[in-house]
């Protein structure tokens, strides 16, 4: 099945049951949009394709950065985007030193210094992967302790992954390492999203064919926030970003925006 068929139509009606519960055509807050000063937000990220992207030019492109931009025009705001390993960016917003990322899975932990939006703008699924001698042969979760896995640190999973401390762990700094390191057989499995890992075996002949998901299936799913550091008085500027956001969900503008990015897209 080619990449994003299936998550588009989940997404779609995750959507539907969303706009049931909020309102269309929220009004954004006074004093933001046309700011003579427009307030600038520090969102730090990472690459993960295609949400973000390295663009030829050097500059980050994707679905994420789509999104920071269609939120500018709607709320009058500003964001100034630095690029640091994820854990380096989780580290900022628990310190207050960054405003907000996007991209985030929820977990207890992380709700202790993120404030999250109510309202999730994707959903993927974690997978493992493998190489194609081994990965139809793994269909359950206690196969995982043969072997060494690779995830990205800072990444939340799933449970009773993430707090797994019996399986082989390998941390990295970004996925890109993780499929590199599995292709060269420096690791035997790697754990990722689909929505994510899939967009590049899709697009780097290198992989395609040569990595592929387990037989094995985690019962989750992942859905993926915009979350602002608790350590920053942000309310006037979150409210605005949630009323812009859960007009463009309901608009279907995340969904168009995100088949930019799926097969066979440029």
């Amino acid at each position: 099945m080619q990449l994003g068929v299936v998550l588009w139509s989940m997404q779609a009606a995750f959507s539907r049951a969303w706009r049931r519960l909020w309102p269309a055509g929220l009004l954004l807050l006074p004093g933001l949009a046309g700011a003579a000063e427009p307030v600038t937000l520090r969102v730090m990220t990472d690459f993960w394709p295609p949400f973000r992207i390295a663009g030829d030019d050097g500059q980050l492109r994707g679905l994420d950065m789509d999104l920071l931009a269609e939120l500018e025009r709607r709320t009058g705001l500003r964001f100034e985007v630095q690029r640091a390993p994820w854990s380096r960016g989780l580290a900022a917003l628990e310190r207050g030193s960054a405003d907000l990322m996007t991209g985030l899975a929820k977990t207890p932990e992380r709700e202790a210094y993120i404030d999250y939006l109510e309202r999730p703008y994707f959903t993927c699924a974690p997978r493992f992967y493998g190489l194609p001698e081994q990965a139809q042969g793994i269909t359950g979760y206690p196969q995982l302790g043969q072997y060494d896995i690779g995830y990205v640190r800072g990444s939340a999973y799933f449970e009773p992954f993430d707090s797994d401390r019996s399986l082989r762990k390998v941390g990295v700094g970004n996925e890109g390492q993780l499929l590199d390191m599995l292709r060269h057989k420096r690791l035997q499995l790697v754990i990722g999203t689909d929505c994510q890992v899939d967009y590049e075996l899709l697009s780097d002949p290198q992989l395609a064919g040569r990595i592929v998901k387990l037989a094995y299936r985690p019962p989750a799913r992942t859905e993926l926030f915009i979350g602002f550091s608790r350590q920053r008085p942000l309310q006037a500027q979150r409210e605005a970003i949630a009323q812009a956001l859960g007009q463009m969900i309901d608009e279907g503008w995340v969904l168009d925006a995100a088949r930019r990015y799926g097969p066979g897209a440029q």
